[in-house]
């Protein structure tokens, strides 16, 4: 009888924790959105294609706001949610509280950037691209120049006109 009644409770705990997963919404470009995260939609896999333009961008503003709050010394932080062609969904965050900037990366898939969280002294923007140097990770390991944002030359350029 008490094997009946644990394998009764085994299922039962199988079957809620399934419902609670399938329940779980997962993050949307919409929710992005609405929350003003900096968005970029990946339209290809591969890196070189990627980084030659094959995204698309919204609200890179704020990473404009970013690099002239660093360059001030004034605090500042940006949520950057990366879309990936299948659907899956990366958020990353840069943040500068006045003496260092720190790096947390969620999406493995740019080169030269592992996942993780990094401490850096630098940000630099190069556009399209958006670099932390001066990095160490979690772990100790150093790192010269880390990959922290890929936009692209006309969503920088559209942004200019907006604040202008």
């Amino acid at each position: 009888m008490k094997k009946i009644i644990y394998l009764i409770s085994l299922i039962a705990l199988v079957l809620s924790a399934c419902t609670e997963a399938e329940s779980e919404k997962p993050y949307t470009v919409e929710d992005a959105k609405e929350n003003g995260d900096v968005i970029v939609q990946h339209q290809s896999e591969n890196f070189d294609q990627i980084a030659k333009g094959a995204l698309d961008v919204e609200n890179i503003q704020q990473i404009n706001s970013l690099v002239e709050k660093v360059e001030q010394g004034k605090e500042a932080s940006v949520d950057i949610s990366i879309f990936t062609p299948n659907g899956d969904h990366y958020k990353n965050n840069i943040s500068f509280d006045g003496e260092e900037v720190t790096f947390e990366n969620n999406y493995g898939g740019y080169k030269q950037s592992p996942e993780g969280t990094f401490t850096c002294r630098y940000l630099i923007k190069r556009e399209p691209m958006v670099y932390v140097s001066g990095c160490q990770g979690e772990d100790g390991t150093e790192y010269t120049t880390l990959l922290g944002f890929v936009g692209t030359l006309t969503a920088f350029k559209e942004a200019k006109l907006e604040d202008s």
